[in-house]
Parts: structure tokens; C-alpha cells; sequence
């Protein structure tokens, strides 16, 4: 942690979702899901200064991310990958994409293995008075949804945060970059001269609407979940249909169309990732990997394991072990 003006700079190897997740406690009633089989492996970076932060994540798993922004932070991100592999609600991404998260929005995200991720977090209202100087028409009002931009020339601002990310102990500690100017003050002005040059993606297209409806229902399916084991009590796809009134056909629909994997296979690995992240935080060293598979609504064991492995690449006491070490 460096102390001049309270920058900082974090660089984190993940060894799971859950690492991943704790790195962002900036962000409300926000959970992650690892749902493609692997050993997991990341990175997260993070560098800072006076309300400004640009983080850099990666890691070797398909993962799932929901939430909310909080009431205080936007953000603008961008995907650098060879395949482009991210949706972002109802958007897919695309070379030269940029996506401006409001405060208060909703967040829902499928990141594929090996994209990474970068981003840069303001404090809206900051943002936005900055921008209303360069471009008062366009941003008159502040937007209330998320917004797909194409950047059509990205390459400048990916300079730069490379540059960021190249030697940031330095950089932050100067607190100076190229012209003398602060580091949140430069971060702003790239950020808004990229934004500024930037047209609104289409937003209304027959998939993307299709999509933005199939989030919804994803989501609606995904709380009910998580409400019924909240209280111990665990909800099948009958019990979801029913109550939400929807076809198992359409479910089955909109879980491949946003999530790309079966409602029954999600749901069963969400379930998993609950046991892995209290294996890794247990509640005290008398903790066992029965109680906590139960406790998940986990009955067959022997199932159970070879499931655990199958997506996480170790047997679940090689992870109860390791967090009591």
C-alpha cells in the first residue's frame, strides 16, 4: 500500500472465485459462480488515487457475476481477448466495445476462460460533471441503464493502461505520468476522450431484446434459488416453473441463451461453489465436509466428490485442509 495521497496498488494470484469476489468489496449484494471445470487460476490488479481506480482481471475459468452497483460508482470497462468471449447483460461484446455502468444498475456478466477484463471506477457524479464540460447535449441527463459504446478506435486507452499496469509502484508513488499531471486527473481525461469519440451501440435489435428478457427471467430463477436455500430448503426446476410460471421448455431457453448450460447444471454448480467457499472459510476447525455437503442439500457423498472434483480439480478435504493449515 503506498501512502502519498492514498494511492494504492494491489496485485492478487486467485486460487478461486471466491478471492476473486472478496478483491471487489466495493460492490453490494454481489456473488460470483465458477461454472466451467478447472483448477482455478487468476489475477486481479488494482491501482488508485483519490476516488479513481483501474482494475485488471483474469482468470482460467468461466465465471458468473451478479449484483448491483452501489449508489456512489460507475464504471467503464472493456474486454482484451482473441475471442471476445464476455456477455454483459443483453449485449455481447465485440472489438472496440466499451460498457458504462450507472450507479444503482444492475449488474449480470458471463466471463469466458482467459478474458480479461479491465475497467476503470469513478465516482459518478464526479464523472459525469467532467463530461457534461466536453459534451453537455449528450450527457444532459444521466444515463439509468447500462450503455454499449463503440469506442471506434480503443487502442489509445489500452495504451495507457498498459502503461498503468507496466510499472505502477512508480507511477503512484510520483504521482505524476507523462505531463505532469496527477494520476486521477489523467485517468479522467482518457477515460472521457475516449468516451467522447465514442457512438451509442444499437440497443433494440430482436436478439438483444430477446436476450435482456432472458436475463430477467435467468435472474428471477437464480433469487428464487438462493432464497429457498437461505432457508434450508432447496427448490427443483418444477418448484421454479411453478412458482414463476414459466414452461421448463423456456427455462431450459433462456439458460442457454445467456449462461450457455442447462438450468439443472447451473443450479447444481452454484450449489457446489456455496460448498467450496465455506470450505475455504470454515466457521471452526470442527467443521467437516459431510456437514457442510449437507448443509448444501448434498445427500449421495460419493456423487458428491467426484463432482466437487470434476469442477474444481481437487477432492473437497484437500480444500477444508488447506483453509485449516
Amino acid at each position: 500500500m503506498l501512502s502519498k495521497q492514498h494511492a494504492f496498488y494491489r496485485d492478487m494470484p486467485l486460487s478461486d472465485v471466491s478471492e476473486q469476489l472478496a478483491a471487489q468489496d466495493w460492490l453490494p449484494s454481489f456473488e460470483m459462480a465458477q461454472i466451467s471445470s478447472g483448477d482455478y487460476q487468476g489475477r486481479y490488479q488494482e491501482l488508485g488515487n483519490q476516488g479513481v481506480s483501474v482494475v485488471a482481471e483474469k482468470q482460467n475459468c468461466t465465471i458468473h457475476k451478479r449484483g448491483s452497483m452501489n449508489a456512489k460508482h460507475c464504471t467503464i470497462s472493456y474486454v482484451r481477448s482473441s475471442n471476445y468471449s464476455l456477455r454483459f447483460s443483453e449485449y455481447n461484446t465485440f472489438k472496440n466495445a466499451l460498457f458504462f455502468l450507472p450507479s444503482h444498475t444492475e449488474i449480470d456478466i458471463l466471463v469466458g476462460a482467459d478474458v480479461e477484463t479491465l475497467y476503470f471506477r469513478f465516482e459518478e457524479s464526479a464523472l459525469l460533471e467532467s463530461a457534461r464540460i466536453i459534451s453537455p447535449q449528450r450527457w444532459e441527463n444521466a444515463p439509468d441503464s447500462l450503455l454499449l459504446l463503440d469506442a471506434i478506435d480503443r487502442k489509445p486507452l489500452e495504451e495507457f493502461t498498459d502503461y498503468l499496469f507496466a510499472n505502477p509502484a512508480v507511477n503512484l508513488t510520483d504521482n505524476l505520468l507523462l505531463d505532469g499531471k496527477n494520476i486521477t486527473s489523467l485517468i479522467l481525461e482518457k477515460v472521457l476522450l475516449t468516451i467522447d469519440s465514442s457512438e451509442i451501440h444499437e440497443a433494440a435489435s430482436p436478439d438483444v431484446i430477446a436476450r435482456r428478457r432472458a436475463c430477467e427471467l435467468v435472474n428471477q430463477a437464480i433469487d428464487y434459488v438462493n432464497s429457498g436455500l437461505e432457508s434450508h430448503i432447496c427448490p427443483s426446476i418444477v418448484d421454479i416453473c411453478t412458482d414463476l410460471k414459466i414452461s421448463q421448455r423456456n427455462l431450459q431457453y433462456c439458460f442457454k441463451k445467456v449462461l450457455d448450460i442447462s438450468p439443472n447444471a447451473y443450479l447444481y454448480r452454484l450449489r457446489l461453489n456455496r460448498v467450496r467457499g465455506q470450505l475455504l472459510r470454515p466457521k471452526d476447525s470442527d467443521v467437516t465436509v459431510t456437514e457442510v455437503a449437507f448443509h448444501w442439500h448434498f445427500w449421495h457423498l460419493g456423487r458428491f466428490s467426484s463432482d466437487y472434483v470434476q469442477l474444481f480439480g481437487e477432492l473437497p478435504s484437500a480444500t477444508l485442509r488447506r483453509a485449516l493449515n
